[in-house]
């Protein structure tokens, strides 16, 4: 497994390698997973791989190195905050220097490492995910060199949405195709991005969902008051959360909403914190900024009803969407609000689902129903046995066998 996302760095791509780690023994696979000891991202201790060989190996992190080199803050966790030139010099950076990602300096490590490991022990199948694309590279240059199957998991689509002067977006676009259509198979989260990898020509593509793991789950603790709880990020340029600030403002003016908090865990854009203040609830703003994966979770557990933001309308990119945080969000058994187009498929998705409500973006009047009825309707059961990260990883045990020489 290369993968450059896995704890104790945190984030949906560690927790979700790190559960194919913990279960894939389960179904007759030994993993030995090639991370890096110090990478570039939040540290989240609470997740854990289970039992897994973990090889750790060094990296040359473009990104830290990069902002101390022009005085930035060179925290992690936090985006260089440039302006005039030193942000000319970060942008250009971003464009001509961090290819095909800013992992890219882990590549020589985690190649030496992964080729170490192969000598070592013997290996049937070379298995990466990405972000970053780097540990694509990596996966594909073990299995030209090995003659070994290789299963390319895509969680997010690249090229189409990358910002890079045309030149640089070819180059990218080929390093992509190159790299689908040399995998034995892709996987991919949902059925859209699937549809996405097969027509630019993946000779076989597999989908596997995002999931959770009801052992990682805290009991309810219902809030005395109503608390609505929106979780990771925002992307107002193109999802759009208007309609319920002043719904919510509507309903507490009427004393429908006792005790109001809009709880945010993770930061709030700019943008959603101006609306927010905008529509007079600058008082019930609850800000977590980073939490860990188990406090984000223990977080979730203290609501009322549970916020969804979905594209404001259908993107061919966007369509098959649905962040992990949804699959967490259902095994509560709260009440979730997604405003959104309905025809993505995260909304087709919750339809499906009892106590979920998916409403158009600027439906104010629907989203002002939909939190009248929630602090009365309680948690429900749902049908989510094919979203346990068991049964997901037992689908991924299943790829392997079959490509497996």
């Amino acid at each position: 497994m290369i993968a450059y996302y896995f704890p104790p760095l945190g984030g949906i791509g560690s927790l979700r390698t790190a559960k194919f780690a913990s279960y894939l023994p389960d179904f007759g696979w030994e993993p030995t997973v090639v991370a890096p000891r110090n990478g570039s991202y939040y540290r989240d201790p609470s997740l854990d791989s289970g039992e897994a060989t973990v090889v750790r190996t060094g990296s040359l992190e473009l990104s830290r190195l990069g902002k101390r080199a022009m005085g930035f803050d060179a925290r992690d966790t936090q985006p260089a905050a440039a302006e005039g030139g030193r942000r000319f010099l970060r942008d250009l950076a971003r464009r001509w220097l961090y290819f095909p990602d800013a992992q890219i300096g882990w590549f020589p490590f985690a190649l030496y490492a992964a080729r170490r490991a192969l000598r070592d022990a013997t290996h049937s199948v070379v298995f990466s995910s990405s972000f970053p694309i780097t540990a694509h590279l990596v996966a594909r240059r073990i299995s030209c060199s090995l003659g070994l199957p290789w299963v390319a998991e895509f969680r997010d689509p690249w090229t189409e949405r990358l910002d890079l002067p045309a030149p640089r977006r070819r180059h990218a676009l080929s390093l992509e195709l190159s790299l689908i259509r040399a995998a034995s198979v892709v996987v991919a989260p949902s059925e859209g991005w699937a549809r996405l990898y097969a027509d630019k020509g993946a000779r076989r593509v597999a989908v596997i969902t995002n999931g959770f793991d009801s052992s990682d789950h805290p009991p309810l603790s219902p809030p005395t008051r109503f608390v609505i709880t929106h979780v990771g990020s925002q992307y107002p340029n193109r999802q759009d959360l208007s309609a319920v600030w002043p719904a919510l403002a509507r309903l507490r003016r009427a004393g429908e909403l006792p005790g109001l908090a809009v709880r945010f865990v993770g930061s709030i854009a700019p943008a959603v914190l101006a609306a927010v203040r905008g529509a007079g609830l600058g008082n019930a703003l609850e800000v977590t900024g980073f939490l860990s994966h188990k406090e984000a979770l223990a977080a979730m557990s203290r609501s009322t009803l549970l916020l969804l933001a979905g594209p404001r309308q259908v993107d061919p990119t966007e369509t098959g969407c649905i962040a992990g945080k949804v699959f967490e969000y259902l095994a509560t058994g709260l009440p979730i609000l997604y405003v959104g187009d309905p025809r993505m498929e995260v909304a087709r998705m919750l339809a499906g689902q009892a106590g979920c409500h998916v409403i158009p973006a600027g439906d104010v009047d629907g989203v002002e129903r939909v939190l009248r009825r929630a602090p009365h309707q309680g948690t429900v059961a749902r049908d989510l046995a094919a979203y346990g990260r068991k049964a997901l990883t037992a689908r991924l045990a299943h790829i392997f066998d079959e490509v497996a020489p």
